[in-house]
């Protein structure tokens, strides 16, 4: 028995539309299953409750939403708490620079503090050094070296004076610069004999330093001096000389120069520092002058005179008389006198 057509028709057109419901169906259950896999289950499940507003921008991008409207927001979102956050980030790019700013100026001001408290502390090892030296100063004998010119006199136990001009560089070392004149009278015996008169002239200029060793009055002092220095004796022969009778002689005269030119000098001395605010000071010395030998020239008055061999022997009699005495080789000096500190 055939259908009828239509029916046929009618029945295929049913069960295509039949197969065609479910190839849809089984497609979107299968969007849905991917979709679920990668939002969270909660976003997907709360329902919209509030919006915000579409820009033109979404619109761009091909949103559907007109104009206007407002996008929906997930519910348990809190609007106001990224309202807020979104006003500390911009407050936080505002300050930011005020921040840095503040930085900069705290640092600055430390830097300073630290440069300032160095300069303190600078400044108080400065003081703190003056203090010390004061101290010293303090402490130390009151003989204490006076730096500058010095001009002093002074007067020798051998009847001669000394005048001097020095600077003094430090508490060690002084430079003095002097000059020696005097005279005076000894008696000495040789042969048998005896000269009362004579005469002894010291005449020097001289450079001397002065070395301070432990830095107080006491002082170890040496130098060099060109020495004029002469000597004179007039004396009539006694009796004899030599065997010889003093009427070959008469009267003896001579005149004594020293072969060195150069006599050093080394000795000690002592120096106080000025006294009270005066300027004044007292200076002592006690050395000796390395002298030397000495040469002569004799004169006679006796009958001997113009004899070779009587001159001769005068002569080396004279010259005896000065070289075999130790104080006239090694001349001591000891003096004493005051100083002018300027």
């Amino acid at each position: 028995m055939r259908l009828p057509t239509k029916l046929t028709v009618s029945v295929l057109c049913l069960l295509l539309n039949m197969s065609l419901t479910t190839e849809v169906l089984g497609s979107n259950t299968t969007e849905a299953k991917t979709l679920a896999s990668v939002v969270p289950q909660e976003k997907i499940t709360k329902p919209l409750e509030k919006s915000i507003p579409i820009t033109n921008e979404k619109l761009k991008e091909g949103s559907n939403i007109v104009p206007g409207e407002k996008a929906p927001i997930a519910k348990g979102i809190d609007e106001k708490a990224l309202l807020e956050k979104a006003k500390g980030k911009e407050k936080s790019k505002i300050s930011s620079p005020k921040g840095q700013q503040d930085k900069t100026l705290k640092s600055v001001d430390n830097k300073k503090k630290s440069e300032l408290v160095a300069k303190n502390n600078q400044e108080g090892l400065r003081v703190s050094e003056k203090t010390v030296a004061t101290s010293k100063e303090a402490t130390r004998s009151p003989i204490a070296g006076h730096k500058g010119w010095f001009l002093g006199i002074r007067g020798a136990y051998v009847r001669s004076g000394i005048l001097e001009l020095g600077y003094e560089f430090n508490d060690t070392f002084k430079l003095r610069l002097l000059g020696q004149i005097g005279h005076y009278n000894r008696t000495y015996t040789r042969d048998g004999q005896r000269y009362d008169r004579v005469r002894i002239k010291p005449q020097k200029v001289g450079l001397m330093i002065d070395w301070h060793l432990w830095k107080n009055g006491l002082r170890l002092s040496g130098g060099l001096s060109y020495n004029f220095d002469r000597i004179h004796l007039s004396q009539a022969i006694v009796g004899t000389l030599l065997g010889q009778p003093a009427n070959i002689y008469g009267t003896i005269s001579a005149k004594y120069k020293y072969r060195r030119a150069l006599a050093p000098y080394l000795g000690i001395g002592y120096d106080t520092g000025s006294l009270g605010n005066s300027g004044i000071s007292i200076s002592a010395d006690a050395g000796l002058w390395f002298q030397g030998k000495v040469v002569s020239r004799v004169n006679l008055t006796g009958t001997g005179q113009n004899n070779a061999t009587v001159l001769e022997t005068a002569k080396v009699h004279t010259m005896n008389l000065i070289n075999k005495n130790k104080s006239l080789k090694n001349v001591p000096m000891v003096s004493l006198g005051i100083r002018y500190l300027f």
